[in-house]
């Protein structure tokens, strides 16, 4: 099956003689067209041409409306998949965004710690020391 067919999406229709759905889009100069017999191959498709499908209602004879929707059915689930699957990959992201600005955090701290104890040691007068040895 054709995928990223959302860049240059036309319009999609239900055919009620043939039982289809026919997706129109263009490439280039080019107007093509994908035949789905099945509700269920719209899983097939990529994230973006699912939400593509979901913005864009299926267009139909009244009454064929039945049939139509259960294309459109089909295409509403995914996109709530589609939009469940990329909030959990968003919320992981941010989870590992936060554990790495936490860890950079732990270490900026640790590295000004020892900055510290270096500026006291280097504050510090030296203590005066007696000579042990006499002179002759």
């Amino acid at each position: 099956m054709e995928q990223d067919f959302y860049k240059g999406f036309v319009y999609w229709v239900y055919r009620c003689l043939s039982t289809e759905v026919v997706i129109t889009y263009r490439v280039e100069n080019e107007v093509r067209h994908i035949h789905v017999y099945n509700p269920l191959w719209l899983v097939n498709y990529s994230a973006k041409d699912i939400e593509c499908l979901f913005v864009n209602k299926i267009g139909f004879k009244a009454g064929d409306r039945d049939q139509a929707m259960q294309f459109q059915k089909i295409e509403k689930k995914m996109a709530k998949k589609v939009e469940k699957e990329r909030k959990a990959h968003e919320e992981r992201d941010n989870m590992l965004r936060h554990t790495v600005v936490q860890r950079m955090a732990a270490e900026e701290k640790k590295r000004v710690g020892e900055n510290e104890k270096l500026r006291k040691l280097l504050l510090r007068k030296p203590k005066p020391r007696k000579e042990k040895c006499k002179s002759l």
